[in-house]
């Protein structure tokens, strides 16, 4: 959360610097509010700098993109591929045959180079920007569903009402899992989730 901070708010001792992100929400009771697709340019931008791509390559190739997809959330649009250490856009040859073209440099590369952490994401079909994230395995955000939270995926149910309900009768999967008409493995994926929240 620091780190994340950091890049939409410099701290005191780097006022000079400009925000590498913006929001889409004003602060909220001094707190940043963050919307769906800023949270996926956050996983992307996150994923980039462990992956070792340098922070100023970054903010060169956000600005880019930006004004390449006339786009606030780059990050969150499907022509965006990476090898974990350069980014790359999708584009199509002149006989259609998709095409890898490095952002910076603006030279073709082999299209079966994309970071496996891409395939996370969903895109709408006529916006091109990311709708769905699989965040973990078998649990999925969705703006459109429980406000955003994360919720078992095709169960539909918030992870953390599965995992309260697990933790508050003796740890019993099977009365959670027939209370929320949910599988008992759906209210251990919920289980897991949140504990890897809290850890």
């Amino acid at each position: 959360p620091k780190r994340v901070r950091r890049w939409f708010i410099p701290p005191p001792s780097e006022a000079d610097r400009r925000p590498i992100l913006t929001p889409d929400y004003p602060r909220v009771q001094c707190e940043t509010a963050l919307s769906f697709l800023d949270l996926v340019d956050v996983f992307v931008f996150g994923n980039l700098r462990t992956h070792g791509v340098p922070l100023q390559t970054l903010r060169k190739v956000y600005k880019r993109l930006q004004s390449d997809f006339k786009q606030k959330h780059p990050f969150a649009h499907n022509r965006l591929a990476t090898d974990g250490s350069e980014v790359f856009l999708r584009v199509a040859d002149k006989e259609g045959k998709e095409q890898l073209i490095e952002v910076l440099t603006r030279q073709m590369v082999f299209p079966d180079i994309i970071a496996p952490f891409l395939k996370q994401l969903e895109y709408d079909p006529d916006t091109h920007l990311a709708r769905k994230w699989h965040i973990a395995e078998g649990v999925l955000l969705n703006p459109a569903i429980a406000l955003g939270k994360p919720v078992v995926d095709g169960a539909f149910v918030k992870t953390e009402v599965l995992a309260a309900a697990y933790h508050a009768n003796q740890k019993d999967a099977e009365a959670v899992a027939r209370w929320y008409n949910v599988s008992p493995e759906d209210v251990l994926t919920a289980v897991r989730f949140e504990a890897d929240l809290a850890a």
